[in-house]
């Protein structure tokens, strides 16, 4: 018997065992198709978190106010110390003219407020001068706060206002998801396994007599567990791509809202596509790792090839 003529029969064989017992096969399916969501949902809002993460990283920053006694030369001065903070990326410095300036265009159309402030005269400028600073890492703004608050620096400002708080709770929710998703990636693992270990058992207990005759008549190893492979490789190939299905289904009808949500103007349906594809492949290699597993496992202590 030739290999191609062996290869065919145990693709053949593998299909008719899975469709022969098409009930356990949509159980097993099923559990796998859920396995891959929770590891797709989890991998996508990671990644779309994380890049929220990186978009808002320079708009969230460290504003600093000036006492009204804070010279302009220590003002410069300060800053020139602060920019050789490894975790500082930029300072702009604010004067209070400036400032003025963007509050007018701010609210330019609040007539009253406009006309309130022009009462005042330019030596009684209002508005403190400022820094606004950016850090190279979201994680840096807690330190560059710390410093910004000691002995050194605080005599001189009037006010520090940071995002701290605002950025712990995001790295917070971020690990939170990395956390649970690990933890309900493990267990339907599990629960994939099992379930497709006893489905696959079944198949080999329904056919264990045509089995014990093939082995009789010298059929090989490989002969033998090749359709059991093959039907785990099915379970991964339907689940991956009921997978993918659903996956691209929740992109076309609420991408424009995990885009609000998370703050990402500039990532169109493309790009999140993109990204499901990416997904889809990783859970693919997963789905197909879990049912050759299993597999493997069912036939070596079931058949005790």
């Amino acid at each position: 018997m030739s290999s191609t003529v062996t290869f065919n029969r145990v693709i053949k064989n593998g299909i008719t065992n899975f469709f022969r017992n098409i009930w356990l096969s949509i159980a097993a399916t099923s559990v796998m198709a859920i396995t891959l969501f929770i590891i797709s949902t989890v991998l996508i809002i990671y990644t779309l978190t994380n890049l929220s993460l990186d978009n808002i990283k320079d708009s969230i920053g460290v504003s600093v106010y000036f006492n009204s006694q804070t010279s302009e030369s220590e003002i410069l001065k300060i800053k020139d110390e602060l920019e050789l903070l490894p975790e500082i990326k930029q300072i702009e410095y604010v004067p209070k003219t400036v400032a003025l300036d963007r509050f007018k265009e701010v609210h330019k159309n609040d007539s009253l407020l406009i006309e309130t402030i022009n009462e005042f005269k330019a030596s009684e400028n209002p508005l403190p001068d400022s820094f606004a600073i950016t850090a190279y890492e979201l994680s840096d703004y807690g330190k560059i706060s710390q410093i910004l608050n000691s002995n050194r620096f605080a005599p001189f400002f009037d006010r520090v206002r940071d995002n701290s708080k605002v950025i712990d709770r995001l790295f917070k929710i971020t690990d939170t998801l990395a956390k649970t998703g690990i933890v309900l990636t493990v267990i339907f693992v599990v629960v994939t396994i099992m379930v497709m270990f006893n489905t696959i058992r079944l198949t080999i207990y329904n056919r264990r007599e045509e089995i014990e005759i093939m082995r009789l008549v010298g059929a090989t190893n490989p002969y033998i567990r090749g359709p059991f492979i093959i039907e785990g490789v099915m379970y991964a190939l339907f689940a991956t791509t009921i997978t993918g299905v659903i996956l691209l289904l929740f992109i076309l009808f609420f991408s424009a809202g995990v885009e609000n949500f998370l703050a990402l103007p500039n990532v169109s349906p493309n790009y999140l596509t993109g990204l499901v594809w990416q997904v889809l492949l990783v859970d693919l290699l997963i789905s197909l790792g879990l049912g050759v597993l299993a597999s493997s496992i069912a036939i070596r202590r079931y058949l005790r090839i």
